[in-house]
């Protein structure tokens, strides 16, 4: 059952595929997991998860500048991560299934048979996060508090790879829910078991809507939306985990501990601790959000205006800024004390009261034209 695909199971004879819910009555016959174009052979699985990763991105470019992250570096960042989040999945998942590996060393690269481990995804993309962080000096919180929540959703739209492939469930269960499969029944017989994948999407799916929700309404502090995806998720796959037939197993001593089980249940415990110390300590995701802007990370104030067409806010800066210039006294000259000026005023109002009036002067009275008669007679002569 290791990695047996439904491809497999046809070549190998069998009746075809599908997967039936018995007591609901639903039977999906023929389960189509993989189609062949030309030469090539197309999987379900790796369709499901790429639709996953394309939903993903779409939603946080939309909604990047808004948080504070540019979509220049968001897509940077998807580039990186995108192929080394498979590489740490597939990583994960061959560690602890060395067993069947170290005897079937070819079988390693056929990840689309299945075997990616969400957690090795997800360790991965955290360590593309902390160096891209570091380079492009960001806060490494604030852009895992924007990318969680995507990854949630992420996960519970990939595990619906597993329904294809037939895998991921859990032990017998004679629920409404029960499952079987032509692939199932090569390992359970007539046994219904648990659609642990179906368990684990929906919860996914109902995380997302809760952590985006979350998000918009009721975050202040940055760190918070991490810490709840570890105490969401972790909560989820501990419980689903133990109902698991194939769980990744680590054996320590003469134990045998589920490997997921255990690193869920740390998570939860860690991600308490976090969601406190970012209430007590944290920074104010307002405050990081400005400081972008203002670094010029992202423009959302000027993609807002320029979006709804808005200029009044800038007209009316440009009228003050204006108006504080013609008020500016010429350089070198001193700007006057309003209370100096007040005082002089004081000043002179009481020195016009002592001081008398001074009396108006006498008007010279003008002279009158000269006549004939009034001329010496030498200048009458001439």
């Amino acid at each position: 059952m290791f990695e047996m695909t439904a491809l497999l199971a046809q070549e190998a004879g069998g009746t075809g595929d599908y997967v039936s819910f018995p007591n609901i009555g639903i039977k999906i016959d023929p389960l189509i997991s993989s189609f062949k174009i030309g030469p090539f052979t197309i999987h379900m699985y790796g369709i499901v998860i790429c639709l996953g990763m394309v939903l993903c991105l779409v939603l946080g470019m939309r909604r990047a500048e808004s948080y504070g992250i540019s979509r220049n570096d968001l897509m940077d960042y998807f580039i990186w991560a995108l192929p080394i989040s498979i590489v740490g999945a597939r990583l994960y998942y061959v560690i602890f299934s060395l067993d069947y590996y170290s005897k079937n060393p070819w079988e390693i690269i056929k990840i689309w048979n299945g075997g990616l481990a969400i957690y090795g995804a997800v360790i991965a993309i955290v360590i593309v996060a902390v160096v891209a962080t570091k380079v492009k000096k960001r806060s490494l919180l604030h852009l895992l508090d924007f990318a969680m929540p995507y990854i949630m959703l992420g996960q519970g739209i990939g595990r619906w790879g597993n329904f294809f492939n037939q895998e991921a469930y859990g032990s017998e269960t004679n629920t409404i829910f029960g499952m079987t499969g032509n692939v199932i029944s090569k390992t359970m017989g007539d046994k219904l078991v648990h659609p642990t994948f179906l368990y684990e999407s929906v919860w996914c799916i109902l995380g997302f809507v809760f952590i985006v929700i979350y998000r918009k309404k009721f975050q202040k502090k940055v760190g918070e939306i991490t810490a709840l995806y570890m105490i969401v998720y972790g909560a989820e796959r501990a419980l689903v985990e133990g109902l698991r037939t194939d769980s990744l197993m680590l054996k320590i001593g003469s134990v045998d501990i589920r490997v997921s089980q255990w690193l869920s249940v740390a998570l939860v415990v860690l991600g308490i601790a976090l969601f406190i110390d970012a209430k007590v300590r944290g920074k104010k995701l307002t405050d990081v959000i400005e400081d972008a802007n203002e670094r010029g990370i992202v423009g959302v104030k000027k993609a807002k205006k320029e979006e709804t067409g808005d200029t009044e806010e800038e007209e009316s800066s440009l009228s003050r800024a204006a108006a504080i210039l013609a008020e500016k006294p010429e350089d070198g000259a001193e700007e006057p004390d309003p209370e100096t000026e007040e005082a002089d005023e004081d000043s002179e109002a009481e020195e016009s009261e002592t001081e008398p009036e001074p009396e108006p002067e006498a008007e010279e009275p003008e002279p009158e034209p000269e006549t004939e008669e009034d001329l010496p007679e030498e200048r009458q002569e001439d």
